[in-house]
């Protein structure tokens, strides 16, 4: 029994040394090809209601060369109440991908009242709606403070320090994770 325990610990412990490193940064950055968008990896929970605007969402997403699976969209159960109004954006992309991102949000998802730290996700990765962090992971903005992000004289490097600052990422300690 305890061999048969330790070696299922070993198979594992294998699998998620393996797992971490086919998912690290640089295995994704080295797959995705960036010279349409700079993003790679999009989740996005919308609720129940916009499930009749499928096949307009995939083409829409599709037409800006973002990479649709089949469980890219998925949507709240139809009495689940609406999905959390929120958007994790990664530090690789480009301003005018993340406020395309943002734009996508506020017309199928109704808003945004928070931002997810940068920190906790792939540099090329978008989340919609995404309720896979805890209440500590988000920072909750105004829609002024979304305005600002959505100001189209940003460059890349301003809109991800406006980002940071507005989820005061500089002062998380490094053990928040």
């Amino acid at each position: 029994m305890n061999k048969l325990l330790s070696g299922l610990m070993i198979v594992f412990l294998f699998t998620g040394v393996l797992s971490s490193i086919l998912t690290s940064p640089v295995a994704a950055e080295s797959s995705c090809d960036t010279s349409k968008t700079t993003i790679c990896t999009i989740e996005i929970w919308l609720g129940h209601k916009q499930k009749k605007q499928n096949k307009e969402i995939r083409a829409y997403l599709k037409s800006k060369s973002i990479k649709v699976l089949r469980h890219t969209i998925q949507y709240w159960k139809p009495r689940g109440g609406h999905p959390p109004t929120n958007i994790a954006i990664g530090s690789a992309l480009s301003a005018e991908d993340a406020r395309l991102a943002i734009d996508f949000a506020l017309k199928y998802n109704d808003d945004i009242n928070g931002l997810i730290y940068q920190s906790l996700n792939p540099p090329n990765y978008v989340a919609i709606a995404t309720s896979a962090w805890d209440d500590k992971s988000e920072i909750k903005i105004t829609k002024e403070e979304l305005q600002a992000l959505r100001n189209p004289e940003l460059t890349t490097e301003e809109f991800h320090s406006l980002y940071r600052k507005l989820t005061d990422e500089a002062n998380l300690t490094r053990s928040f994770y």
